[in-house]
């Protein structure tokens, strides 16, 4: 008996290993063919980028950090804690400003600005969509009477949906589900939606799970510069952009030696691009990293 147990777990080490070993194969040959292919000249070309600010702990905040989102109106970033259902305004150097509670809401994953004080928050479990109005100042807020839009077109989970983005240049929500199924979403009519409410919800094809070489979806931006979406993938150690049509352009690894990592992003949550189309990512438990693009 002692043999056999001895043998599958020598299995299951191997199978890990395995599994490991394709992961890196699947990375090293994504990142050589995507970086080294002519780069439309709008497109970010993720490639060039370097981190400049990695790893920094975001003062006062010991783990749950999850999400991101730019507020260009505020020249600031938006993160959130989900644990403790609570929003974090951070500088683009990573300083936390303020920290707002949040009432009425559970597992708090997804977030983005839309505009004014306004955003979009997204509850995981729930499959749920919340708009916020959210004051100059506030230290708390309840949101358990905001509107909302329950989209349920899965089971349930903790696999649910785990990152969004507001797409202002086409005026929609989209909206990615981590796994089983890997899925990308556009939600049209739920931000700038008159009475009778009129929602349409549908799936991005390009975005289907046979397109993707990732094995989860963390998080979805879009750029306003290019329309190309930039995905987040936190077990793949990567984010990917996009062009419409669904072609892979560039990418950008998170794992130690690669764009002047000096150590791989552990858990990658949440993803934003600013103004200057610098790219920011935060990990659990507390990590925040700022990528810059360098001249070719």
């Amino acid at each position: 008996m002692k043999r056999i147990v001895l043998l599958v777990a020598a299995l299951l080490l191997m199978g890990g290993v395995t599994l490991h070993y394709q992961q890196w194969d699947v990375f090293l040959w994504q990142h050589w063919k995507l970086n080294r292919q002519a780069m439309p000249e709008s497109a970010l070309h993720l490639g060039r980028y370097r981190v400049d600010i990695e790893a920094v702990a975001l003062q006062g905040v010991e783990d749950d950090l999850s999400a991101l989102t730019f507020n260009a109106e505020r020249n600031s970033l938006f993160a959130l804690l989900n644990g403790r259902a609570e929003l974090l305004e951070i500088s683009l150097d990573g300083e936390v400003l303020r920290r707002v509670r949040i009432e009425g809401v559970t597992d708090m994953e997804g977030l983005s600005h839309v505009g004014g004080n306004r955003y979009v928050i997204a509850e995981e479990r729930d499959q749920r969509l919340r708009i916020i109005e959210l004051p100059d100042g506030a230290d708390s807020l309840d949101v358990s009477e905001a509107p909302r839009l329950t989209l349920a077109i899965d089971e349930p989970g903790n696999k649910a949906f785990e990152g969004l983005s507001w797409d202002a240049r086409h005026q929609h929500l989209l909206l990615v589900r981590e796994r089983d199924p890997l899925r990308v979403l556009i939600v049209d009519g739920f931000i700038n939606a008159d009475s009778p409410i009129h929602i349409d919800i549908y799936a991005k094809h390009m975005f289907q799970q046979r397109h993707l070489f990732v094995s989860d979806l963390s998080s979805v931006v879009a750029d306003e510069h290019s329309g190309h979406l930039l995905l987040l993938s936190d077990e793949s150690r990567m984010v990917v952009e996009y062009d419409r049509q669904g072609k892979a352009l560039s990418l950008l690894g998170l794992r130690r030696g690669f764009h002047g990592l000096t150590r791989t992003v552990p858990q990658a949550e949440g993803l934003a691009i600013d103004a200057q189309r610098r790219i920011y990512v935060v990990s659990e438990p507390n990590l925040f990293y700022r990528f810059v693009p360098l001249d070719d």
